[in-house]
């Protein structure tokens, strides 16, 4: 289709701005939409349009906060919650969970205005906050209203709010015992949230380990690496046993790449052989059995439960 020099204008004007362009409701939307309907651009949520090309190369994620920061300057009254205020406060979380909709707090329900993708979580008082200019639930209503989702998902959410020190566990259960809520899921989750896992991956492993009733690990315990003090080898998962056993399970089975005393890190075989050495020193240092997990065994959870089994970690129920 030839170029609309309007269209193209106002989609460059939204991929600077990091959001999805928004209709006028004249010509300009029925420009937009004659090239939806031609796929060189999407619709994700009504009257928000994108470059197809340039919509497939973000993730879920930027996704959504394109369609969030759209949304945010069509009703700036709104307040953003739950998964949608994940994304906005920057806490990790699993891709998967995107599924297009937008949510927001609401002290009604839905109306006969709503689009489908809309999602109201209804609360009486809205904790409102603003963060990169976009007014959303305050950190501890967010966490409660994730409680909703899949425990092995919504505790990388909770490691992650309590990582950036956005909130504490007793702000979280002060807000639960005001708050109509899964106080189960709640409760569950503030008992096995914790800041000291990195990344979303590991609190993902994390409760898989639990669910299959392992006993509980330790979290980034330090050895000594001899090529630079300040830069210790730290391990995903570590149980030390009382018979004198120290077992290290690593995610991904990647060492921790972050000694730049090694100038040759970009190479592959480089790389190989550092995480070679650091298994060597590692377990000069008491430890008796390192297992690497990766993705496709933890989502088995047949095969990660043999991996435990064979390297020896114990297990509680």
């Amino acid at each position: 289709m030839k170029e609309h020099k309007g269209v193209s204008a106002l989609l460059r004007a939204a991929e600077y701005e990091k959001r999805c362009a928004i209709g006028d409701g004249g010509r300009l939307s029925d420009a937009l939409q004659r090239r939806v309907h031609t796929r060189e651009i999407v619709s994700p949520y009504p009257n928000l349009f994108a470059s197809a090309q340039y919509w497939t190369s973000l993730t879920p994620e930027d996704q959504s906060l394109h369609c969030i920061r759209a949304l945010a300057q069509l009703h700036p009254q709104w307040v953003f919650a739950g998964l949608s205020a994940t994304c906005i406060y920057g806490y990790q979380h699993a891709y998967s969970l995107h599924d297009g909709s937008i949510s927001i707090a609401s002290t009604g329900g839905l109306t006969h205005r709503d689009f489908k993708q809309l999602r109201r979580i209804y609360m009486n008082t809205i904790p409102s906050w603003q963060c990169n200019g976009i007014f959303v639930t305050s950190p501890a209503r967010t966490l409660i209203d994730c409680a909703t989702l899949p425990f092995e998902r919504a505790i990388a959410i909770y490691d992650s709010a309590l990582r950036a020190k956005h909130v504490s566990k007793t702000d979280i259960d002060t807000l639960r015992l005001q708050t109509r809520c899964d106080e189960q899921a709640v409760k569950r989750l503030l008992l096995h949230a914790n800041p000291l896992r990195e990344n979303g991956g590991g609190s993902w492993v994390y409760a898989r380990i639990i669910r299959l009733g392992y006993a509980e690990p330790l979290f980034q315990v330090e050895f000594e690496n001899p090529d630079n003090a300040s830069l210790p080898y730290r391990v995903d998962f570590c149980w030390k046993l009382a018979d004198g056993r120290i077992i290290v399970a690593e995610y991904d089975g990647m060492a921790k790449y972050a000694d730049t005393s090694n100038p040759n890190r970009a190479n592959m075989q480089a790389k190989l052989e550092y995480e070679r050495q650091r298994e060597r020193r590692i377990k000069a240092q008491g430890v008796t059995t390192i297992v690497h997990l990766f993705f496709e065994q933890v989502a088995n959870l047949n095969q990660l439960d043999a991996k435990l089994a064979d390297a020896g970690v114990p297990k509680i129920r």
